[in-house]
């Protein structure tokens, strides 16, 4: 039996046990985790609760469970070598990272071995120690903190990138920006290519390719707006380069026109949310992210005026005002 204790965060705040226990660990069903829960294998600050308890910041869930076989092809973990601290879920397919700002996500020039994959190396399928990017399906850029999944088998990465490729995956971002979007929520369709004049850059251009990109604003203060982008295509950098084509650049992106003085460690965008199906199990796999410790910097921007209830849409159930509160950002309705 393995034994699990975590520590339910503020976007976690007032989910049903049952379906948090299924987000956390998508590989079991939730019918699997109910059972669990009324067998006692599932306790909230030490007592038990029902299946539909509603969990609340702080609250320590301890978890027992059988452990899973490790599969074929998967090199042993080797147990002097913790997980790094970013990691948070993994199984025999996949392992899902909280990206922290500041690390590359494959090899590159500069990068060539203090990349995010390097970390991973221990736990990836050796079938792959000769590809420069092993079990990466989609990427975050340097500065972009937030979710990214893993494949740690050649067939969890084809599933993984063709249900990328199907716009099966879903992936939500907040976004700080300059000034006020109009409309306040819209859909940003224009083609992505490198820009002609620098080559480091991305850019709107005729010959680019199809991007598309879902925004709503969230909140509001003078002069800066909070954004939920929801990506339908995955070009290099479109999110930075949509907003700035729209005249609202990324606060803290230095490249694409957002310095601001606030903001200094970089963009502030953050990958919070991600959905996905498991290539094994079939289940539905949801994570939220919570923002990195350099995002309460947006208290220098003053008091808040929410526009929209929700962070990632209803279906992650992150409440806008929590969302704000727990980076200690004061707001009004």
């Amino acid at each position: 039996m393995e034994k699990f204790r975590v520590v339910v965060t503020a976007e976690e705040e007032g989910q049903r046990l049952d379906r948090w226990l299924t987000s956390r660990w998508p590989d079991h069903s939730r019918a699997f985790w109910q059972r669990q829960i009324l067998d006692g294998q599932v306790l909230v600050n030490g007592r038990r609760e029902k299946a539909g308890y509603l969990i609340k910041a702080g609250q320590e869930i301890t978890v027992q469970c059988q452990a899973r076989p490790q599969a074929q092809g998967v090199p042993d973990e080797d147990a002097t070598r913790p997980w790094p601290k970013w990691v948070v879920f993994h199984d025999d397919a996949i392992i899902v990272v909280n990206k922290p700002r500041g690390l590359v996500v494959h090899p590159a020039a500069g990068h060539w071995d203090d990349s995010l994959v390097h970390q991973l190396r221990p736990w990836l399928s050796p079938s792959d120690a000769e590809d420069m990017r092993p079990g990466i399906v989609h990427r975050l850029d340097r500065d972009t903190s937030g979710l990214l999944v893993v494949a740690r088998q050649e067939t969890a990465k084809m599933r993984l990138s063709r249900a990328i490729q199907d716009r099966l995956v879903t992936r939500r971002y907040v976004a700080v920006v300059r000034g006020h979007l109009d409309p306040l929520r819209g859909t940003i369709d224009a083609p992505v290519g490198r820009d002609p004049r620098q080559r480091i850059k991305m850019a709107v251009v005729q010959n680019g390719r199809p991007a598309r990109t879902h925004y709503e604003t969230l909140a509001i203060w003078p002069g800066a707006s909070l954004i939920g982008c929801t990506l339908e295509t995955g070009r290099t950098h479109q999110i930075r380069v949509h907003l700035n084509a729209m005249g609202h650049p990324v606060l803290g992106d230095a490249l694409y026109g957002g310095r601001h003085p606030a903001f200094t460690h970089g963009q502030m965008l953050h990958a919070g949310f991600l959905s996905f199906v498991h290539p094994e199990t079939g289940s539905r796999c949801r994570f939220v992210a919570a923002a990195p410790e350099d995002w309460q910097s947006l208290k220098t921007l003053g008091t808040a005026t929410i526009i929209a209830p929700w962070v990632y849409g209803e279906e992650a159930q992150v409440r806008t005002d929590q969302w704000l509160s727990f980076l200690g950002v004061a707001f009004s309705a």
